[in-house]
Parts: structure tokens; C-alpha cells; sequence
């Protein structure tokens, strides 16, 4: 792999150089491009490297305030969970008698009457 990797450096290097050789371009025009393009890149290099500080420190806040509403928030949720459940609890209980007692006090409808014999 070692090897891959510098016969590609190598061939780009020459590459390189026969392209700035063999140029239709003087030497002067081709100079000044090649500096116009390292001046490009030198901007892009820069304007990069700010975008990638500002995400990293927006990155940062948000992981700081996450850290700090996070926990509160789950917190409340179980909380409300918890005071569901201890309002709900009773209620279900309630509902459940209810529907035993209805059960137990409606007579026995013919057509059940005929699914269970069926069976």
C-alpha cells in the first residue's frame, strides 16, 4: 500500500511539472495562474476552517444547553407518569367492578347461549 501511495504522489509531481512544461500558456500567464489558484485555495482553505470553528463552537453551546434541559425535562415526564398512574390506577379499578358487576347482574343472552354450545 506504502508503495501504491507514493508511485501516485510520484506521478503527480511529474505530472505536474510536464503539464507546466508543455503548457500552450508563457511562463509569466502560467505562474500567474498557478498563484491565482493557490490564492484560491488559501481562501477556501481558510473559509473552511471558519465555518468548521463556528459549527465546533455551536456544536458545544448546544451540547452545553442539552446537558442542562435534558435532565429537568425527563425529570417532569416521569414525574407526570407517575401522577398518571396514581390517578389512573384507581379509576381502572373502579371500571373493572363496574364491568364485573354489569356481567354478573346482565342475564345470559340466547345467541351467547348458542356460540358456547356450538363450541
Amino acid at each position: 500500500m506504502k508503495g501504491f501511495i507514493k508511485g501516485l504522489l510520484f506521478g503527480s509531481v511529474v505530472g505536474g511539472i510536464g503539464g507546466l512544461f508543455m503548457a500552450p500558456r508563457s511562463g509569466k500567464e502560467t505562474k500567474q495562474k498557478i498563484i491565482d489558484e493557490i490564492d484560491d485555495w488559501k481562501y477556501l482553505h481558510d473559509d473552511f476552517n471558519e465555518k468548521l470553528a463556528t459549527f465546533k463552537t455551536n456544536l458545544a453551546d448546544f451540547q452545553e444547553t442539552a446537558e442542562t434541559v435534558i435532565p429537568p425535562f425527563v425529570k417532569g415526564i416521569n414525574k407526570d407518569i407517575t401522577n398518571f398512574n396514581f390517578q389512573a390506577k384507581p379509576r381502572l379499578e373502579k371500571i373493572q367492578e363496574q364491568l364485573t358487576k354489569i356481567q354478573n347482574e346482565l342475564p345470559e343472552m340466547p345467541e351467547l347461549e348458542e356460540k358456547k354450545e356450538q363450541e
